[in-house]
């Protein structure tokens, strides 16, 4: 090839070159810029005027414009050396201001430019924007130190082990729960802490990970510095290459010695609370919020046969009270008690006492609801016998002035009818006195009877003036005796209230003869009613006798305690239990030398 030829392909070749530089320079998304020796711009590429926003004409105004100010000294002592001694600056990260007034992280690599004599002519820089990474490592950084600030302030220990199970990081919490520092567990076999029996679970939970490569979760003991075992509760997580392949693990362990624990504690107590339910006469049970029986005791089948209190089996009379009290308990999950009727396998009946009581969690909700019911049919015969002794005390305490009462009937009735016989037909008065003596001789007597005859407990509703009337005439001719002054004062005679006439009486009669008894000659009893409310009304019996002193009105209602001589002690036993048996309250307060109240709240029939 001739010169001439060489020649044309050589220039030929140079404007190739110099295009692809051009296209090169104006494509690359770096920002390219070249200045001369007095740092005037000389050209910058369309990257340059997109990152900074500043164009060619801004820079020939002013060349460190998309410099901030203080670091305008700094960026000249940077420059100094290409332009002095033609050194190369690489990577230097500083920030620029765009046009906007953004700032912005840039990486900057400045070289001389040089002529074709190797004469430098100026510099030449090219800058990365590289904000978004700069913000990446700044999270980064944040998220490292918050990361770091939960690992070495957690109470649970977090752990990385290698491949081989050798111990790479543990957090500062280990000390707390193992008792070692982080020197002395670092330099120690990891196998050394393991209880022995938990070696293989260790090994084989490895072998798990390794083939599923997923999260799993057990519990070990490990051995604290003191010599106790501590139980941890670990969650084992594989960390993965880009491969797939197991790089190392992550362990989060959390103490759980308490836990378990109380979880023994919890088993033993349930073993003891059990062994008490099998094993005591009382019948339990657990009943679920649908009133489903989940548990019940094995006294059940030994008492009564089956395995459960069944409802059928509850006497028809008790039945529906029983269901309304339950209902109650269920909805409203308040503890209630109820006393019922209960058929055996022999057809005998039985008194039962049922206790329900809602069991809450710890987040007061209602979990569950414990029956327990108790055989009460011997205190219920106890009972009775009670009442019918009291009865049989008050009878024979009575017993002379109720001879008495008829006598004086009969003394009448027998002189008039001699006085009167020859023209008895003839007199009216007199046969009109005797037939109201004989009226009374018969009230007085059937009164007795109703107190000497067992009766069936038939609750209805009654008029309460009416049996305090009854009462109070029955009681009359002894107080007459003593002279004592009987004052009523009943505000509504129409009140009426559910009971057992009899056993009422019973009560009222009891409270009058004590108060006759505690009143000398000339004394005075008081009966007074006054509705509370529109569900309760107050019976008050008050005399002005002896009184009776604080100690010995603290025993009042004890069993065959009495102030009196020939008493019992059981009239204000029964009393009570009959007032309560009918929903009410009595309540005695008394003073020395100036008398004794009784008040009686009972329920009003609506």
């Amino acid at each position: 090839m001739d010169k001439d030829t060489l020649r044309t392909n050589l220039s030929k070749e140079h404007i190739h070159m110099q295009d692809l530089l051009q296209s090169l320079v104006e494509t690359t998304t770096d920002a390219i810029s070249i200045r001369d020796m007095q740092g005037n711009i000389l050209l910058i590429n369309n990257a340059f005027e997109q990152i900074y926003g500043w164009t060619y004409e801004d820079l020939l105004n002013d060349p460190y414009c998309l410099v901030p100010e203080h670091l305008i000294n700094e960026t000249r002592e940077i420059f100094r050396p290409i332009k002095f001694f033609g050194k190369k600056v690489s990577r230097y990260e500083t920030i620029r201001r765009r046009k906007d007034g953004q700032i912005i992280h840039v990486s900057l690599s400045a070289s001389p430019v040089r002529d074709t004599g190797g004469n430098m002519v100026g510099t030449s820089v090219i800058a990365r924007d590289i904000t978004d990474r700069k913000k990446a490592e700044e999270a980064l950084r944040e998220s490292d130190a918050r990361y770091r600030v939960l690992v070495e302030n957690t109470n649970d220990i977090i752990s990385t082990y290698d491949v081989n199970m050798k111990k790479i990081f543990v957090s500062p919490s280990i000390e707390l729960h193992l008792g070692y520092t982080l020197e002395e567990y670092l330099q120690a076999d990891t196998f050394d802490f393991i209880h022995p029996d938990d070696v293989e679970t260790i090994v084989n939970l490895r072998q798990t990970i390794s083939i599923h490569k997923k999260i799993v979760q057990i519990e070990t003991r490990f051995k604290h510095k003191n010599g106790s075992w501590v139980y941890l509760e670990t969650r084992c997580v594989p960390i993965l290459s880009e491969n797939g392949q197991i790089e190392k693990y992550l362990l989060v362990s959390r103490n759980i010695t308490e836990r378990i624990q109380s979880e023994e504690a919890l088993r033993k107590s349930e073993e003891q609370y059990r062994f008490i339910a099998e094993n005591t006469v009382d019948f339990i049970s657990v009943i679920n919020q649908n009133g489903d029986v989940s548990y019940s005791s094995p006294s059940h089948m030994k008492k009564l046969g089956t395995d459960r209190i069944h409802f059928e089996k509850i006497h028809p009379d008790d039945s529906l009270f029983v269901c309304e009290r339950f209902s109650y308990m269920l909805k409203e999950k308040i503890p209630i008690i109820c006393e019922y009727r209960y058929m055996l396998e022999n057809d005998n009946w039985i008194y039962l006492e049922s206790r329900g009581i809602p069991f809450f969690g710890i987040d007061s909700e209602c979990r569950h609801f414990f029956n327990i019911t108790r055989d009460i049919t011997e205190r219920k015969q106890n009972e009775d016998l009670l009442m019918k002794t009291e009865k049989l005390s008050v009878i024979g305490e009575l017993a002379a002035s109720i001879a008495h009462e008829i006598r004086n009937p009969l003394t009448s009735l027998k002189g008039f009818i001699q006085f009167l016989q020859p023209e008895i037909s003839g007199n009216t008065v007199i046969t009109d006195v005797m037939l109201s003596e004989l009226e009374r001789i018969n009230f007085i007597v059937s009164e007795l009877l109703v107190l000497a005859k067992p009766q069936d407990l038939h609750v209805k509703p009654i008029l309460l003036h009416s049996i305090l009337e009854n009462v109070v005439m029955f009681l009359e001719s002894e107080a007459n005796l003593k002279s004592i002054n009987i004052n009523k004062e009943f505000r509504d005679t129409s009140v009426a209230i559910n009971c057992e006439e009899n056993q009422l009486k019973q009560v009222f009669i009891n409270i009058m003869k004590n108060s006759l008894d505690a009143t000398s000659e000339n004394g005075e009893i008081s009966i007074q009613t006054k509705l509370l409310n529109d569900n309760e009304v107050l019976i008050r019996f008050s005399d002005n006798g002896c009184g009776i002193s604080k100690d010995l009105l603290a025993r009042l209602g004890e069993p065959f305690y009495t102030t009196k001589e020939k008493g019992t002690g059981l009239g204000l036993l029964v009393s009570n239990k009959i007032i309560k048996d009918h929903q009410g309250t009595i309540n005695i307060t008394s003073e020395i030398n100036k008398g004794t109240t009784v008040d009686i709240t009972l329920p009003i029939s609506i």
